[in-house]
């Protein structure tokens, strides 16, 4: 074998890393429409939402390769993401961003497939990418938002997608659930640093006693939406019986992140990765809400 062709094959290995696809199980919450709808055995809108699916993956693995660019050396003194390639040395810039563009545009082509409002949804999502790496994630507060609105985007291209009628509670829930993990998430750094950072100087304005009276003002809301979803979102009331997997999961979340101690990952959506008890709660809920759905349709 060539010495150009494994230097392509590691040029592409260490693009696929930046691109962070273990961070891609966000993207489910574009799925979420077909389990809500009650079309999970729609083959054509299953096939159009799993297209939309691998668009938001490329497109949130292009926003993570810009993202390190932006960010490279602050990212080389922190030892969280010291590790990253770009910050490391091993994937140039410039190659990170054609290989960035050449993702997006990847993405946009299979979204034009869908709907129109699909391709607005995902042009938004990356303007919002785009704007928090800049600028938005430096802003109190408005930088959990920022991610919250990111996840309300997925859920809702998926929707639009193959154009389906969607209560606002269940975005609304999406949005809360966002938010509540997005905090975490902030805890979780705001731990390993001992309070002080400079990676990001927002990290200095989040104490833990604050992020745990958000949170604790985030939870309640969360289980309020979903119940209300149930009761006038949902094609049925009965989905009013997967409200206790809701509660389990903000439990057990909460559980960890007190409890968990260096165990615990200071990005949230690694403990779907790691916790059992909460891969098999997301399951459960899942496959339940789906049966309930599909009973009344």
């Amino acid at each position: 074998m060539s010495t150009a062709v494994r230097l392509r094959k590691s040029t592409a290995g260490l693009v696929l890393e930046a691109m962070r696809p273990r961070q891609w199980v966000k993207n489910v919450f574009v799925l979420s429409g077909l389990v809500f709808a009650g079309e999970t055995f729609d083959a054509g809108k299953v096939a159009t939402v799993a297209l939309v699916f691998v668009a938001f993956c490329l497109a949130s693995g292009a926003a993570y390769l810009v993202n390190d660019v932006v960010d490279a050396e602050s990212d080389r003194h922190a030892p969280r993401t010291a590790s990253r390639p770009i910050a490391r040395g091993d994937l140039a810039p410039r190659t990170a961003l054609v290989a960035a563009v050449l993702a997006g545009l990847v993405a946009f082509a299979l979204v034009a497939t869908t709907t129109w409002q699909t391709v607005v949804t995902l042009a938004g999502f990356l303007v919002l990418q785009g704007a928090y790496s800049y600028r938005l994630k430096h802003v109190l507060f408005v930088d959990i938002m920022a991610i919250a609105s990111l996840f309300v985007l997925r859920a809702y291209a998926g929707l639009i997608s193959i154009d389906i009628p969607f209560s606002i509670w269940l975005l609304l829930c999406t949005g809360l659930v966002s938010l509540f993990l997005g905090l975490a998430k902030r805890r979780g750094e705001a731990m390993a640093l001992g309070g002080a950072s400079s990676h990001r100087k927002v990290l200095d304005e989040y104490s833990v006693d604050l992020i745990d009276e958000l949170i604790g003002v985030v939870a309640p809301s969360i289980l309020t939406a979903y119940v209300l979803y149930a009761v006038l979102g949902a094609k049925t009331q009965l989905m009013l019986l997967t409200a206790p997997f809701v509660i389990y999961g903000i439990f057990r979340v909460l559980f960890l992140i007190h409890y968990a101690g260096s165990k615990l990952p200071d990005d949230p959506t690694e403990l779907v990765w790691r916790d059992l008890p909460l891969q098999l709660c997301i399951v459960l809920w899942g496959v339940s809400a789906a049966v309930i759905t599909l009973a009344a349709a």
